[in-house]
């Protein structure tokens, strides 16, 4: 819910700019470079880095899966998860996607100080979508390590051999 209260702030705010003043965002020289292939290159590390994860999530539910006595029971209580970081994951795909189109419209409007201003509020929003999905994802890693006991497995080996 915080994650679209958020989101709907920085549109607003990016539309009062281009609306009111868009020589704010049309006309900042580090936005101009930074809202091109180089957000792209961010945005595809942080998609490839946040899939690995993804998958990680995964394994860590199959694993907590296992150690119900009625599996599909576990499996019924992983599906909200499973769902969850998949819409994360797909989410994701799509803002990059979109930032991809964003940069596309951007390219063949240099001249209007709107539409530079409004592609250049739209590829910051996209961002800040992406560090709000990432947050999302590494919350759901950390409460998965606190509830999964096998988290700690590679301690209790440890002290068993000794080391």
């Amino acid at each position: 819910m915080i994650r679209w209260c958020i989101m709907i702030a920085a549109g607003t705010i990016v539309a009062v700019l281009t609306i009111a003043h868009p020589s704010v965002l049309a006309e900042n020289s580090f936005l101009d470079a930074f809202i091109s292939h180089e957000i792209l290159a961010l945005l595809i590390v942080i998609l490839t880095i946040t899939l690995a994860s993804i998958g990680n999530i995964h394994l860590t539910l199959s694993r907590m899966v296992q150690r119900f006595e009625n599996r599909a029971e576990g499996e019924l209580a992983a599906t909200p998860a499973r769902n969850e970081i998949n819409s994360s994951g797909w989410s994701l795909l799509y803002a990059f996607a979109v930032c991809t189109v964003i940069l596309l419209v951007k390219g063949g409007t240099d001249s209007n100080a709107y539409a530079q201003s409004a592609t250049n509020g739209a590829g910051l929003v996209i961002l800040l979508f992406n560090m709000l999905v990432l947050k999302d994802i590494y919350d759901t890693v950390y409460d998965l390590v606190k509830s999964d006991g096998g988290a700690r497995e590679h301690e209790q080996n440890d002290a068993t051999r000794g080391d």
